[in-house]
């Protein structure tokens, strides 16, 4: 009985943690450090959550990146806000991209749902790895434009734009990392990436939890005839 209740009271504890927020809730935008423009660029940056840091890492062309001053291009910040997000990127800073080629971003640990916001997104789009949301989009710093989601099949998703869209995307539950292809060459999109937090652990499945508590239960076994 006692295991029985303990087994209970861990599986709704652990799936407590990784309920995401329903409604709007602060995220944590990542602080671009440093980076190399070019065909093979590269890019580091930081997301401080709270006491913690993630570290993100860019691989992929950068036409230029801002990482402490230049023009704010989150200006205005009603595209990026959103149902699901309290606040719009907070600095300047920026990847900017140009070419029709793959990019990829890591996690140093995985984040819990995960925003891509984007800026002029102008007759272009991105074929993610990943499944998404379009959370929204409006007017922004070079104009106003639509996005949509395309479902491709294969695991391939895409990101259209049409007019000079600016907004946010989300992929849900816990990311590492996410690898993207841009669709045609333009001069220039823009994004950068934050989120609500850092993902849980996985939850054991319940028989993972029975061994846990059995091989538990055996060691104080154990000790007490050690005694």
């Amino acid at each position: 009985m006692f295991v029985r209740r303990t087994l209970v009271v861990l599986c709704l504890l652990s799936q407590a943690l990784i309920v995401a927020p329903s409604s709007a809730a602060p995220v944590s935008w990542v602080d671009w450090t440093s980076g190399t423009a070019g065909a093979s660029g590269s890019a580091s940056g930081l997301l401080n959550i709270g006491e913690s840091t993630v570290d993100v890492d860019y691989v992929g062309e950068i036409e230029f990146i801002q990482t402490a001053g230049g023009g704010n291009y989150w200006n205005p910040s009603s595209p990026y806000i959103s149902a699901l997000v309290d606040n719009a990127p907070d600095t300047t800073d920026i990847i900017a991209l140009s070419r029709a080629t793959s990019k990829t971003l890591t996690f140093s640990v995985p984040v819990q749902d995960l925003f891509f916001a984007v800026v002029s997104l102008n007759g272009n789009g991105y074929r993610f790895d990943q499944d998404f949301e379009v959370v929204g989009f409006g007017p922004g710093y070079w104009g106003n434009g639509t996005l949509t989601r395309v479902e491709l099949g294969g695991g391939q998703f895409q990101l259209n734009g049409t007019g000079e869209p600016h907004g946010v995307i989300r992929f849900t539950g816990a990311v590492s990392s996410i690898t993207w292809t841009s669709l045609t060459n333009e001069n220039w999109n823009g994004f950068t990436v934050g989120t609500y937090g850092i993902a849980p652990l996985p939850i054991p499945e319940p028989e993972t939890w029975m061994l846990m508590l059995a091989g538990l239960g055996i060691a104080l076994l154990a000790g007490l005839r050690r005694r």
